[in-house]
C-alpha cells in the first residue's frame, strides 16, 4: 500500500508509525549529501537499505500492515524491490525527499528583529 493511500485518522496513525524511522533515514549524513546533490529519489534506495534496514523495514511492513516479525519472514530478494520502488514512486514520498534537505537549520542572516524601514526627517 502507498503512503498516499491512506487517509484521515488512518493517515495520523500511519504518520506516528513511521516518522521516526523516516527522520532517522531522512537525516543520515550520505542521504543529506544526495539531497544537496538534487540527486533523483532511486539514488537514495541504496544508502536507505545498506545504513537502515531496521528503518525500512518497519516501515514497509507498517505501509503492509503487518507485524514486522511477520513481514520479516515473507520479505525476498525478489519481493523486495516491488515494495521499496512502490514507496519510492509514491508522489507524497518523492516530495519528502525533494524537500528534505530543510531538516537541518538553516542558517540566519540577520536578527528578526531588526528594522530595515529607513527613517524620516
Amino acid at each position: 500500500m502507498r503512503l498516499s493511500d491512506y487517509k484521515g485518522e488512518e493517515a495520523l496513525d500511519v504518520l506516528a508509525d513511521i516518522i521516526e524511522p523516516l527522520t532517522i533515514i531522512l537525516t543520515d549524513k550520505e542521504i543529506q549529501d544526495l539531497s544537496k546533490e538534487k540527486a533523483a529519489p532511486i539514488k537514495y534506495v541504496k544508502p536507505a537499505l545498506k545504513n537502515h534496514k531496521s528503518e525500512v523495514i518497519g516501515i514497509l511492513a507498517r505501509l503492509e500492515n503487518k507485524p514486522v516479525k511477520e513481514f520479516e519472514k515473507e520479505i525476498t530478494i525478489f519481493t523486495l524491490p516491488k515494495l521499496v520502488l512502490e514507496f519510492i514512486n509514491d508522489p507524497e514520498v518523492q516530495s519528502l525527499f525533494r524537500s528534505q534537505g530543510q531538516v537541518t537549520p538553516l542558517a540566519s542572516s540577520g536578527s528578526a528583529m531588526e528594522n530595515t524601514e529607513a527613517k524620516e526627517n
